[in-house]
């Protein structure tokens, strides 16, 4: 139904929420292109404007069913609870169930030694005896142990609810100025079409509860700080993607014997047929794996044919990894500006990558993909400043039939590393025969060359001809303006 200006405004009235009737943020003057280029978001109703300035002024106004645009001033605590208060890791528990219920005995670093089958067996062996186990009844705590596997996910899921925030179509997301962020937010893009999020600090979750992969420090943490399924014709710009508001690293939690705890997963993360999306001008700092775009291989059904991203005038600072990984769909990848320190020997001289490096690698060509390449910078310093095997990954790449292409355009210049020209086709190669040693890829598994695809969509002021311009472009359009 057609809701007039009126009706429009009531509702914000209703909503509690604060119509915003001031001056709009000085932005620079973008508009959406490559493939989101047709996105407009909430900007063809001026009438529907408003202010958030906090979590519930937030979640009220992104809950609003037509077109909008929601201005974001200062700091928004994803953790922030209907009280005020900000939620800490133990009161997702102490909320979680009903007051008394055994679930609020859940203690995360039990839950890690509930893991260990050496722990396990201690355990058993006393309550077996009848004894104490650490001044426990060992009967009833091997008990409990049993169950916090389980308990995980419910506690994990009170977390979700407080720091979830789902983004409904036609909806601009705009910081005010460059305080604007919201901190410890994961906004959610389920089956959404037409968003624009910009000029806004973006801090993902740390996740309270995170799943173990592999010993020490592989984890599967549940939050991203964005992430899209099934979203279409999206529009994030300007935007500054980290783990915390200084943008400093965070370490990971160490907890004994040795597990280093990784609470964060991905910065922005696109899975199940999103496509049209444009990712220009943000900064990806101090993050270990910042985006995924495309799911696994079980989501190739409902990727292909779509997953269209452009990733322009970005710059990646510090980002160890996923830069982006890249499965199934097509992406234009074009005047980015990638800046790592990397103090680990090259990856073609060791049996593997240690899981724990500060910088892994920045493009992953995964199965079926479809990238192309022009006008990047690559910026190393480190020990092993030259290294450029660490530039892609390529695995899973196992279909001969059905290969990754990769494209990489000469532009007006070749793509540089440390001011010098880069032959990113002799990298990607050098990638694919390690992944081919490695099991991980056939001999076949990627194609090279510009055959079959359509030119890059940039902005129409944009046009490079050395690696300063480039450089200089996105350190000073990047991120948030006041």
């Amino acid at each position: 139904m057609f809701l007039s200006l009126f009706s429009l405004g009531l509702i914000g009235q209703v909503c509690g929420l604060t119509p915003y009737t001031g001056s709009p943020p000085n932005l620079p003057s973008r508009k959406p292109f490559g493939f989101a280029s047709k996105s407009t978001g909430g900007s063809l109703n001026a009438s529907a404007t408003y202010l958030a300035t906090n979590a519930a002024e937030l979640r009220e106004a992104l809950a609003l069913p037509y077109t909008k645009t929601i201005y974001v001033k200062g700091v928004i605590n994803g953790n922030e609870l209907s009280d005020g208060t900000r939620a800490s890791c133990q009161k997702y528990i102490d909320i979680t169930g009903s007051a008394g219920a055994a679930i609020r005995t859940y203690n995360f670093t039990e839950y890690i030694y509930s893991l260990n089958s050496t722990y396990l067996s201690l355990v058993s062996a006393a309550a077996a005896e009848n004894k104490l186990f650490n001044g426990r009844n060992a009967t009833e705590y091997r008990t409990y142990l049993g169950k916090l596997n389980g308990w995980r996910p419910v506690v994990s899921n009170s977390q979700k609810a407080t720091v979830g925030f789902t983004v409904r179509s036609n909806t601009s997301l705009i910081g005010l100025d460059s305080s604007a962020a919201l901190n410890g937010i994961n906004l959610y893009l389920n089956s959404v079409d037409n968003i624009w999020i910009r000029n806004l600090k973006l801090v993902s979750p740390a996740d309270c509860f995170p799943a173990p992969e592999t010993y020490p420090s592989s984890w599967n943490a549940k939050f991203d700080a964005v992430g899209l399924v099934t979203a279409t014709n999206v529009w994030v710009d300007g935007c500054e993607l980290q783990d915390q508001l200084s943008g400093e690293y965070v370490d990971p939690d160490v907890i004994p014997p040795g597990w280093e705890v990784d609470r964060f997963d991905g910065l922005f993360d696109c899975e199940d047929g999103s496509d049209n999306v444009t990712f220009s001008h943000n900064i990806i700092k101090n993050h270990h794996k910042s985006l995924l775009l495309g799911g696994g291989t079980k989501e190739a059904d409902r990727d292909l044919g779509k997953m269209r991203f452009t990733i322009f005038g970005n710059h990646f600072q510090n980002s160890a990894s996923r830069n982006p990984l890249m499965r199934f769909g097509s992406y234009d990848i074009a005047a980015n500006l990638f800046e790592s320190v990397n103090n680990n020997n090259p990856v073609y001289k060791r049996a593997d990558v240690p899981a724990d490096a500060v910088f892994q690698y920045h493009m992953g060509v995964y199965n079926q993909s479809r990238v192309q390449l022009q006008d990047n910078v690559f910026i190393q310093t480190g020990s092993v400043p030259d290294d450029t095997s660490r530039i892609f990954t390529v695995t899973e790449n196992l279909l001969a039939d059905r290969p990754a292409k990769l494209c990489v355009r000469p532009g007006s210049f070749t793509s540089t590393m440390n001011a010098k020209s880069v032959d990113l086709v002799a990298a990607a190669k050098g990638a694919l025969n390690y992944a081919v040693g490695k099991g991980r890829a056939v001999a076949t598994g990627v194609v090279f060359g510009c055959d079959g695809f359509a030119a890059i969509g940039t902005p129409a002021s944009t046009k490079f001809t050395s690696y300063s311009q480039v450089q200089s472009y996105v350190l000073g359009q990047s991120g948030q303006k006041k």
